[in-house]
């Protein structure tokens, strides 16, 4: 009873949990005084002293059945009308269910309607403890333009200052300056970004002199709790001192602990140098667009920082995530980055070995060259250093993200991030994702949407959002809108038109398709997008001798990239190449060949081991393929359903048709038509594994309502392109 009315209520699982465990507790108590006391008319007796002809346990035996035959009566009557009242059919294996959907908007319709245990979970808000705070921006008293930069200054190192000490929770820069010049109440701004506390500030300079007055207030009863106003003369040694000083007086004010080390850190200035200062303030400000332009802008900012005062630490790590996010965000290659991120973020370290921004950034190092083990405990060692720093718990998310097992602790990593900079919209893009990523995906689409009302000029969301339509829940029409947004928003960024390029195929508009890829290499030919685009197209249009060009053109340009190169691998598999396929995989991931690395490669990949079984047992090593299947099989059917929803788009209908299980192919198949699961499905289902199901009628009922779905969204998108007039 408690699991129904919990589970219909919303409440979290530690609830139920607790009261099975009180049960268990319980019934061992109950036992025991049922054994050895008694209930008679003149109260309770122990056992031993009731009269046998005076016991009355008959009665409230009696008593007791009518109350159990009660309860089943009533739990009978709510099965019944939960069953087949209250409950829709379900599609069943083989029927035509399926073919009732015609868009991704009914496809979804019922994970809009209630949030699963799951997603209520997932959305609970964090507790608001005393030991929070979030610093307004400063108001500048100079009311001189050119001061601006420096009052910011003064609050962007404060942040920083507080960011380092663990027992406080610090919201985020990015989150607070949406408050600047703000006339809300102070309780409102405390209630949106979930803190007991804010700080507000003032600074006047003048001359060789400044003033900074401060003041910490109680959101709750909004009386202050502590206030200071610091006259000092303007040098770098008196800012920095100012900031160390408010940093322990708000430590002291919320009774929170600071640790030797913690003391050390707030203490230590990091430049001595006002115009690598000011510099390393611009650029921060522009790396947190995300915007490509604006990322150019940003190197050459930090880059004038480090100019000017080489031992600035904090500017190299600025310098080396620049470039990091000029590979996602602008057209500079991975090949082009790593080596100029290597020697910033090295620079940082060794000049400063207590700096948690440097080791965020080198662990994305790790990363990229798959020391795994590095990686963590290099985002440990940033977390542990600056434990309020957000985009460390962002980035530490996404390399949690990266193994589906642990798919619930980037989830709780990103939601930190979030706590910690609840407005800023690159963090709530990276929880979005990771709600994608657990296949939570009406959390996902309201999450972007969020982030969307929050900055409606961020051209991210837009793509992000797209990509949730296009991939997830078929929804092309929906998903060439947001592209296009996002491109608008965004033109320098050329991946945007990748994405449009993929819509085309999806939708079997070669045409069009061929065109977004002239524009892409009008921009930039050598791009490897554009290689992706050729490596398709080619593919789509059954030019063998074109697909091998291409191909040979593009992996020299990825080979780095373990994940892109396979993905070139499966498309040469589709293309009827599996010895050419066996090459790439195996050039790319050697380990496929050793069975010791398949445990992590199929967390990470296991789509991809579906496929290298399949060549394996097909190419000459038919113990290796069966091993591999079974394993492989095992995580898809057993492991990543207990962590995640929506299975079926990792697609395990390639591993089942290996094996040459028909039937539970076609089971698959129908449940991502039930799912609205359309994307790629131009290439997939031209695998060689596909061949024994061509001339199954439930397969070609399959294709054909896939067939019927996707003209729907072609006609929809032309019918968007007359009403446009393009």
């Amino acid at each position: 009873m408690a699991d129904i009315l919990l589970e219909n209520i919303g409440a979290p699982t530690w609830v139920l949990q607790t009261i099975f465990v009180l049960l268990g507790v319980g019934f061992f108590i109950t036992l025991f005084f049922a054994w050895a006391f008694e209930m008679t008319p003149e109260g309770v007796k122990r056992e031993k002293d009731v009269d046998r002809s005076e016991s009355i346990t008959s009665v409230t035996s009696q008593k007791l059945n009518s109350v159990i035959i009660g309860v089943l009566v009533v739990a009978l009557a709510y099965f019944a009308i939960d069953k087949f009242i209250l409950t829709p059919d379900q599609a069943q294996p083989g029927s035509d269910h399926f073919s009732q959907t015609t868009t991704g908007q009914s496809a979804n319709s019922s994970e809009k309607s209630a949030l699963t245990p799951i997603e209520a979970n997932a959305e609970a808000e964090p507790v608001i403890t005393r030991q929070s705070i979030a610093v307004l921006p400063f108001a500048n008293r100079s009311r001189q333009e050119d001061d601006e930069f420096f009052v910011e200054g003064m609050h962007d190192d404060l942040l920083t200052n507080l960011a380092r000490i663990s027992s406080l929770k610090v919201i985020s820069r990015t989150s607070v300056l949406r408050y600047k010049d703000t006339e809300l109440p102070i309780p409102e701004i405390a209630k949106a970004l979930r803190v007991a506390t804010i700080m507000e500030g003032a600074v006047q300079r003048s001359g060789d002199t400044v003033r900074i007055n401060v003041q910490l207030i109680d959101a709750q009863t909004d009386e202050h709790l502590w206030a200071e106003i610091y006259d000092r003369e303007l040098t770098a040694e008196n800012l920095f001192a100012i900031q160390s000083e408010i940093s322990q007086a708000i430590a002291d004010a919320l009774q929170a602990t600071l640790s030797p080390d913690e003391k050390t850190r707030i203490n230590t200035a990091p430049t001595n140098n006002l115009q690598a200062h000011d510099a390393f303030l611009r650029g921060r400000q522009l790396m947190a667009t995300r915007n490509s332009d604006s990322l150019q802008q940003a190197i050459e900012a930090f880059q004038k920082a480090v100019d000017l005062d080489p031992e600035f630490a904090l500017a190299w790590v600025g310098l080396g995530d620049s470039y990091m996010l000029l590979v996602t965000y602008g057209t500079l290659t991975q090949e082009e980055s790593i080596p100029l991120r290597q020697d910033a973020i090295q620079r940082a370290l060794n000049l400063d070995d207590e700096l948690g921004e440097a080791y965020a950034s080198q662990a994305t190092l790790h990363d990229f060259y798959q020391r795994y083990d590095q990686a963590e405990t290099a985002y440990l060692k940033a977390i542990e250093l600056s434990p309020n720093y957000a985009s460390g718990w962002m980035w530490y998310s996404g390399f949690l993200g990266d193994y589906p097992l642990r798919i619930q602790e980037a989830v709780d990593a990103a939601r930190k991030a979030a706590d910690l900079d609840p407005t800023s919209s690159i963090v709530g893009l990276a929880l979005g994702e990771k709600y994608q990523n657990q296949g939570l995906y009406s959390l996902a689409e309201r999450q972007y949407q969020k982030v969307m009302e929050l900055e409606p000029d961020f051209a991210q969301a837009y793509r992000y959002l797209a990509d949730l339509y296009q991939y997830a829940m078929g929804d092309f029409a929906k998903a060439l809108t947001f592209y296009k947004k996002a491109h608008e928003l965004d033109p320098g960024n050329v991946r945007q038109q990748g994405n449009i390029a993929n819509i085309y195929l999806n939708i079997g508009d070669i045409p069009n398709a061929e065109k977004i890829r002239e524009r892409m290499a009008e921009v930039d030919a050598n791009l490897p997008s554009v290689g992706f685009a050729d490596v398709q197209l080619t593919l789509v249009n059954k030019n063998p001798n074109g697909l091998r060009e291409a191909t040979n053109w593009l992996l020299p340009k990825i080979k780095t990239n373990e994940f892109f190169t396979q993905f070139v691998a499966v498309l040469t598999l589709s293309s009827g190449d599996p010895q050419s396929a066996r090459k790439i995989y195996l050039s790319a991931v050697p380990g496929w060949a050793e069975p010791s690395q398949w445990p992590d490669l199929i967390e990470h990949y296991a789509t991809h081991g579906c496929a290298v079984s399949w060549i394996f047992l097909n190419t000459g090593d038919e113990q290796l393929g069966k091993d591999l299947l079974a394993q492989t099989t095992a995580f898809l059917d057993q492991s990543l359903p207990a962590v995640r929803e929506h299975v079926d788009t990792w697609v395990p209908e390639i591993c089942y048709l290996t094996a040459g299980d028909t039937e539970k192919a076609l089971d698959m198949i129908e449940t991502q038509l039930t799912h609205n699961h359309l994307a790629d499905w131009w290439w997939r289902h031209n695998l060689p594994m596909f061949d024994q199901l061509r001339f199954e009628p439930r397969y070609q009922a399959a294709v054909e309502e896939h067939k019927r779905r996707v003209s729907l969204q072609r006609d929809a998108i032309e019918a968007m392109t007359v009403e446009a007039g393009l």
